[in-house]
């Protein structure tokens, strides 16, 4: 084990100076990539190997998110020691919702790091990061709201799309941590449950704020390489993990958010692949399915959580008798958007070494000294 961390931090060392010598604009949205492996390790990672997540295997691979996590931080301090992370990441009043990424990533890297490694030093350290991430839990509401006015008085709703729903992702991925790492007394199961409150409260307002811009004003599939919009159901998928994880909602009204997610997720990936489709004639398969962008780690984060959930009702309901038809259904969810996030993690990490090693560099300026010349008073 120890190996394995001098490896990573070799890894994270020689990304580092890879930063400091590019470009500092690390996508807002690039903690995604966070909630993707940490979502991963918890759900289809056990299922498809059958590892406990104690094994050296799954310690290696906290270990390589850990590394990751720290890699996007210095990116982001990188940015504010160029002045630069009010323009990159808060000036979009849309975009800025992309910070969600951020909180969500790391609740759920905690939660993970807190499973793995059970011991007094690691719950410390977890618990003092824990205690940072809720307070930039709170100072990403400070902006979701002022979003909120902004869009309204801005007129930008024909700009929402699904990123806007990381606020609700966010939330509820704070809602678990409190409940994991924080022990599970009363008071923070009612904490817990207002949280998850408030979650849905934001889902519903945003998400119809989406569903206005789709009505109110043109848009084009095919000129849109984003996926954000998977969010529409991942949010749904990530508070039903969360109401099992706290014990919120009865069973029934578990199986009840879980049939709407199931419907909003058969909605948007029928959509998705339409708009994949007319990609694919439009520009060619280079451009339309063969290019790294960043927000195609939010739709392997929507299958992996939708998957986590479902495999988190089945062992709900395992105590109750349960239909056959049902059971059979859920699991065949659970087999299916298992081998989909496998399917398609190997192709993002493909497309994300091919778009790390050809980043633009940017050259740098040589500085021009100017001697200093004395004034000699004339004669």
């Amino acid at each position: 084990m120890l190996i394995i961390l001098m490896l990573a931090c070799i890894i994270v060392g020689l990304m580092t100076t890879h930063t400091y010598r590019r470009k500092s604009d690390m996508p807002t949205a690039a903690g995604s990539i966070l909630m993707v492996g940490g979502i991963f390790i918890q759900g289809a990672w056990g299922e498809l190997t059958g590892l406990s997540v104690y094994s050296y295997a799954t310690s290696a691979l906290v270990i390589l998110l850990i590394a990751i996590w720290i890699y996007l931080l210095l990116g982001y301090i990188t940015s504010i020691r160029k002045d630069e992370f009010y323009a990159i990441h808060l000036a979009d009043p849309v975009g800025r919702f992309a910070i969600g990424t951020w909180i969500a990533g790391t609740s759920i890297l905690l939660i993970t790091i807190y499973t793995s490694f059970p011991s007094s030093w690691v719950y410390e350290t977890v618990l003092i990061l824990a205690v940072m991430t809720i307070g930039l839990w709170i100072f990403f509401m400070y902006w979701v709201v002022k979003s909120m006015i902004d869009i309204a008085k801005m007129q930008a709703g024909r700009h929402v799309h699904g990123i806007v729903l990381l606020a609700t992702v966010a939330t509820q991925s704070i809602a678990m941590l409190l409940y994991d790492i924080f022990g599970h007394s009363e008071a923070m199961l009612i904490i817990c449950r207002l949280l998850i409150g408030w979650g849905l409260v934001l889902y519903v307002v945003l998400a119809s704020l989406m569903i206005y811009r789709y009505v109110r004003y043109a848009w084009n599939t095919a000129d849109q390489s984003q996926s954000n919009n998977v969010m529409m159901y991942g949010a749904l998928a990530i508070t039903g993990v969360a109401v099992i994880e706290t014990s919120s909602w009865t069973p029934s009204s578990v199986s009840i958010l879980w049939w709407i997610s199931l419907a909003v997720l058969l909605v948007v990936e029928c959509i998705e692949m339409i708009r994949a489709v007319m990609r694919i004639r439009r520009h060619g398969w280079k451009t339309a399915v063969g290019t790294y962008d960043v927000t195609q780690w939010s739709r392997i984060f929507t299958i992996g959580i939708f998957n986590l959930f479902t495999w988190r009702l089945i062992s709900m309901n395992s105590s109750s008798i349960m239909n056959a038809s049902l059971a059979n259904l859920q699991m065949s969810v659970v087999i299916i958007t298992a081998g989909m996030m496998v399917i398609l993690l190997i192709w993002q990490c493909v497309l994300s070494v091919d778009a790390f090693v050809h980043r633009p560099v940017v050259a740098e300026v040589p500085v021009q000294r100017i001697p200093h010349v004395h004034s000699r008073k004339m004669k």
